[in-house]
């Protein structure tokens, strides 16, 4: 049969392809072949998993969803072209077929694989009942994963036991619990008073925007400040608090309508457990506070996101008023404060074991209504009665105590709390903790991109260590490759702008620039608290009409920067010497700042046989706060077009986060900054001109000419004769120069 028999059409007119011999597919081969090698795969995988698929599953994706992934993105019009792509795409080493479906082929670990590797270590973790920190990078699915998961379809795994998932902020818990009502799971939510109260949120205070009749609490002062004090001044749990409120009004409080209990009150119902002992969701979602109720521990699988602190913030004249009412309310033969440390710290010979004896829990109305009580008083006193001398001139104390029971139909378990305080020879408090008692959680499981082992022992349990889901090179390949966060260091300063040598003219210059290079994909920045409007400021100069910013320490769990093509990190924040003894005597380790024995070194380096661990306490606040910000960029890798530059004023980051050094921002001098705004004023000027017009020198000039003529927004028109001056032109006049 020739070519024009295999190509006569049949009766109905038509030629059947099917009747062509092989060597007409070539070409089409060809250019099947040719349109691999234009095929962005990441967008096209982005694409499906935006658009159609759910977090679990992870970054295969399977045969008919890649083939309307790629359709929908129009780089083929059919199935079958599809299905010769990806025949192409595997032979091509793009993609790789496994039995999940098709994943592409990267260089070291994928998203998919990261999140499967936290997945199933947090299932591993909790089927051992093991304590420990996995140290699970931003963007891993940390908020995700126990967030989503049918946790009693996995009984082996939990032991049949509830999960509890606390949160650092509420902000970070309401998002845990959206992500949960996206999915198969089922939850239940702790909120705090605000949230669960009308009356401590301010729903019936005389300035109340709900247009309810105003009430008044049960000192005369507003509902919502009496909820404060009685609850952060004096330590109280709102259930106490609310029941003292109701006593007042005979259980008639407006939150308290047609016979039904507050929400404060309600929310509790079948938490954790049931009456029959059952559990009625998948996770239970709170914040770290709530892990002072003995119920959400006991038994329970906690995960916690980010390391908790429960450091009480108590002011040194509020401390010393709590000590001293205490002393006096139990009649003890110490009855101040100055008294019962002088003894300690002073000296002098002091018997205490009168007032260890005479240590006791005060009535309930002390507490109510002595504007001085705190419910943690009667345990600071014992606590600081343990206290032993240790280096750098600090005393620690450690003890067990438990709060008082004030509500008299109260039937729950005891609330312990493990106190511990730092002070020094003048009496200071240093550092004041309360940690709840974990110890009676069947596993305590924290999840942290950048932990800090000593903290989060002494903030939960003394066992946990640390436990790695990707090692640090395939970590830095996902994060460049598939995160695409680029991290750039400007110049080679440290920058350390915890209070005071903010260099606004710097920061001025690089806001500046950024927001000319990426216009509208430039609007936030973080920095110190004590700097962080300063940068709104700048921010706002540089033409951002709503900029966002936030500060270290407020920086973690924030995702509203998400969509960011650029930011910047002003500076970074450094812990005093002081802090980092109060850690090291509380820890009982031996280290000391190199300064102490070497008067001509400036840094913080610090020697002795435990120095690594001080060095760690500096980088928890140095490093990796500033790492911390640098996460709040490109925190969607599986979203289409998903990425971000982040531009570091510092040199405190290890070389392995860095991608790209570049120099320093340079702030023009007042006689350059004259002759740029000449030169900007003009529709093109020569030097002899700019001399004339200005105050500045011919030498000026020229450097001044020679430094700039090869920035972008320097125009030069050289001229062709060997006497006539080039020509110049400033699209604009800036403050001074970096290369982005």
């Amino acid at each position: 049969m020739d070519s024009m028999t295999r190509s006569r059409p049949c009766r109905c007119g038509l030629t059947h392809s099917l009747l062509r011999p092989k060597l007409h597919l070539k070409p089409a081969i060809k250019t099947v072949g040719s349109d691999v090698q234009n095929i962005n795969w990441s967008a096209v995988f982005n694409l499906a998993f935006s658009r159609s698929l759910n977090f679990e599953a992870g970054d295969a994706l399977k045969r008919g969803n890649l083939v309307a992934a790629l359709k929908t993105s129009g780089k083929v019009t059919n199935n079958a072209t599809a299905g010769r792509v990806i025949q192409e795409a595997v032979k091509n080493d793009k993609l790789r077929e496994t039995e999940d479906g098709y994943k592409i082929v990267r260089k070291g670990p994928s998203t998919g694989d990261i999140r499967q590797s936290l997945k199933t270590r947090l299932r591993t973790m909790m089927q051992n009942g093991k304590n420990g920190v996995i140290k699970s990078p931003t963007s891993s699915g940390k908020t995700h994963t126990p967030s989503t998961t049918r946790w009693r379809s996995h009984p082996k795994i939990t032991e049949e036991q509830p999960v509890v998932f606390l949160s650092g902020t509420t902000d970070a818990r309401d998002d845990a619990i959206a992500k949960s009502k996206d999915s198969h799971a089922t939850a239940k939510v702790l909120y705090g008073r605000k949230d669960a109260c009308p009356l401590a949120r301010g729903d019936y205070d005389s300035d109340n925007k709900e247009g309810n009749t105003p009430i008044t609490s049960p000192d005369g002062t507003e509902p919502s400040e009496w909820f404060k004090t009685m609850c952060e001044k004096r330590g109280l749990h709102i259930s106490v608090v609310h029941g003292e409120f109701e006593r007042k009004y005979r259980h008639t409080l407006p939150c308290c309508e047609n016979g039904k209990d507050c929400p404060s009150t309600t929310q509790w119902t079948d938490v954790p457990r049931n009456g029959d002992g059952e559990i009625e969701y998948d996770v239970l979602h709170a914040t770290h506070q709530f892990a002072r109720v003995p119920q959400l521990i006991e038994d329970c699988n906690l995960i916690i996101d980010e390391r908790p602190d429960f450091t009480q913030d108590i002011a040194p004249g509020r401390l010393h008023q709590m000590v001293s009412s205490y002393l006096d309310e139990i009649d003890a033969p110490i009855k101040t404060w100055e008294d019962l440390m002088a003894g300690i710290t002073g000296n002098f010979d002091v018997d205490f074991e009168p007032l260890r004896n005479a240590l006791k829990e005060p009535d309930t109305g002390w507490f109510m209504t002595d504007s001085n009580a705190h419910a943690l008083a009667p345990g600071i006193v014992k606590t600081i009665l343990t206290a032993e001398k240790r280096p750098h001139d600090r005393w620690v104390g450690t003890t067990e105590y438990t709060y008082p029971t004030l509500n008299p139909h109260f039937d729950g378990p005891d609330q312990q709390v493990t106190i511990r305080v730092v002070f020094n020879d003048q009496n200071d408090i240093r550092l004041l903790q309360a940690i709840p008692d974990f110890s009676e959680a069947r596993c305590v499981i924290g999840l942290d991109a950048y932990p800090t082992l000593p903290k989060w022992k002494a903030n939960t349990v003394w066992d946990v260590e640390i436990e790695n889901i990707v090692d640090t090179d395939n970590l830095h390949n996902w994060r460049r490759n598939q995160r695409n966060l680029t991290i750039v260091q400007v110049g080679d300063n440290k920058y350390s702008w915890t209070r005071e040598g903010y260099n606004h003219s710097k920061v001025s210059v690089l806001c500046n620039t950024l927001r000319r290079e990426y216009g509208a994909g430039f609007t936030t920045g973080i920095t110190s608290k004590r700097f962080v409007d300063d940068l709104a400021e700048q921010l706002s100069e540089a033409g951002i009409n709503i900029p966002e910013t936030i500060y270290f320490g407020n920086e973690k769990s924030v995702e509203h920067f998400d969509s960011e093509q650029a930011g910047v990190v002003a500076g970074c924040i450094s812990p005093s010497d002081e802090d980092i003894r109060d850690w090291i005597a509380l820890l009982d380790k031996k280290a000391f700042p190199r300064r102490d024995e070497d008067d001509n070194y400036q840094g913080q380096q610090w020697v002795g046989e435990d120095a690594n661990i001080a060095m760690e306490l500096i980088a928890d606040v140095r490093e990796k706060r500033v790492l911390q910000a640098c996460g709040r960029y490109a925190r969607s890798p599986q979203q289409p077009d998903n990425g971000a530059t982040v531009f570091v004023m510092t040199n405190v980051l290890p070389d392995k986060y860095i991608d790209k050094k570049i120099d320093n921002v340079s702030v023009f001098r007042t006689k350059e900054k004259e002759i740029l705004d000449y030169v900007s004023s003009s529709n093109g000027v020569a030097p002899r001109t700019i001399e004339e017009n200005t105050t500045s020198s011919r030498r000026h000039v020229y450097d001044t000419l020679k430094k700039c003529r090869d920035y972008s927004w320097m125009q030069v028109k050289e001229q062709p004769g060997h006497n006539d001056p080039d020509i110049f032109h400033a699209d604009y006049s800036p403050d001074g120069y970096i290369e982005v």
